[in-house]
């Protein structure tokens, strides 16, 4: 999946993302146009790839965790990350091709959607259905950080992959304090 991935961010770089088809994805990943579709939907799926999603040992762990709900988000998230094949090279493929078109960020941040639902799912199980709302929007808030600390870490060959959730959550501390001013 990462052959057909990074074959879509490079033909996007090279030929512009609108002329970029699906097509040309399989073709460029030595790969069927069926077996393109075995894998992602459509050319926007394959371009920003998979989103990572909690195991169960890890939801299980939130579940029976006490902790404050933040930290225990973050600690999932760490963990989450700490499963996945983290690439640089493929993240800094995606960052480039965001730079030189920035109309594909609804679609990037699009591609947390999955991942801030699933936060969202894990904060309802503290705070209660009736507080989904509020659920929702710190998942946004978590998710949004996450994906600017992913460009950055693309961009920063020094940065371990294990400071990323550490990154976001200074992220979260910035919002925070622009919170309290109000």
């Amino acid at each position: 999946m990462r052959e057909i991935q990074r074959a879509a961010l490079s033909l996007a770089l090279r030929h512009g993302y609108d002329a970029v088809t699906t097509e040309m994805i399989a073709a460029q990943a030595g790969i069927s146009q069926r077996t393109f579709f075995n894998y992602y939907l459509n050319k926007d799926a394959a371009i920003v790839g998979e989103a990572p999603c909690f195991d169960e040992e890890t939801v299980a762990w939130f579940r029976a965790s006490s902790g404050p709900l933040l930290a225990d988000l973050l600690q999932a998230l760490r963990q989450l990350l700490a499963g996945s094949e983290l690439d640089r090279g493929t993240s800094q493929l995606i960052d480039r091709l965001l730079d030189t078109a920035p109309d594909l960020l609804p679609i990037f941040y699009g591609s947390l959607r999955r991942l801030r639902d699933q936060i969202a799912a894990l904060a309802v199980t503290r705070l209660g259905e009736d507080a989904r709302r509020d659920a929702e929007l710190l998942a946004e808030a978590i998710a949004h950080a996450l994906g600017d600390t992913f460009r950055i870490w693309a961009n920063d060959d020094t940065m371990p992959a294990d400071r990323i959730v550490d990154v976001a959550r200074a992220k979260l501390q910035v919002l925070h304090g622009l919170l309290a001013q109000v």
